[in-house]
């Protein structure tokens, strides 16, 4: 698997591809799993990311008025402006990468690519479902996050299967396992999945008992179905 950086750019170009060209109707359009943001915000937080590392900003990082300044500082920007600097800024960071610390490298993707189908939901332009981006965000999201909630909870182990890949979280041998594809597991950790969705995924143990260890660090289950 490529390197942490490259898997960003790699990101970056397909979102940036994605929405350089679009009009203002589509910049305007509203991301169902970003609530309150419109698909330009999402871009803007993306960029903001980026350029607040630089900047050595941050204090606060991920909390909702560290994000909120990033949007707040691009909104009604030309599309191709905030693109832009976004192609100043991110290579740079791309650059520093390998020195971050533990496993945020991984987590930096993982942010990348989840607002990558955001948008992609929001446009109606499915794609990319199986980037290496994505399979390094869901290892990050399941040993990091999953992992952790399951064992805050004690919840019984589970093994988890997602195309050739499978994971054991929580203690002790798996009770059950749960199987989904790459995709829908990715999304469902990151709160683009209702319970109801989740408990669709193929289980050989009733699932309600496991459902809180898909909730945990900024996520939670989204109330309503996403469809995508």
């Amino acid at each position: 698997m490529a390197a942490v950086g490259e898997l960003y750019a790699q990101g970056r170009e397909r979102i940036s591809a994605l929405v350089v060209g679009l009009g203002g109707a589509d910049v305007d359009r509203p991301v169902p799993t970003c609530p309150g943001w419109s698909v330009g915000d999402v871009v803007a937080h993306l960029v903001g990311v980026c350029t607040d590392v630089l900047a050595g900003n941050v204090a606060g990082v991920a909390s909702e008025p560290w994000t909120e300044a990033q949007v707040r500082a691009r909104r009604g920007r030309p599309m191709t402006e905030v693109v832009e600097e976004w192609s100043q800024a991110a290579p740079q960071v791309e650059a520093l990468a390998p020195s971050f610390p533990g496993r945020m490298g991984e987590q930096w993707v993982a942010d990348l690519v989840t607002h990558e189908h955001d948008i992609r939901t929001a446009l109606g332009r499915p794609g990319a479902r199986d980037s290496e981006g994505l399979a390094a965000g869901l290892g990050f999201l399941v040993e990091m996050g999953m992992a952790s909630r399951f064992s805050e909870l004690a919840l019984p182990a589970l093994e988890l299967r997602a195309g050739d890949r499978s994971w054991t979280v929580g203690g002790g041998a798996p009770t059950g396992t749960l199987d989904a594809t790459t995709f829908a597991l990715f999304r469902a950790l990151t709160g683009r999945r209702s319970q109801p969705q989740i408990r669709a995924f193929t289980w050989t143990v009733a699932p309600d008992p496991y459902l809180p260890g898909f909730q945990f660090g900024p996520f939670t289950t989204s109330e309503a179905d996403v469809e995508e």
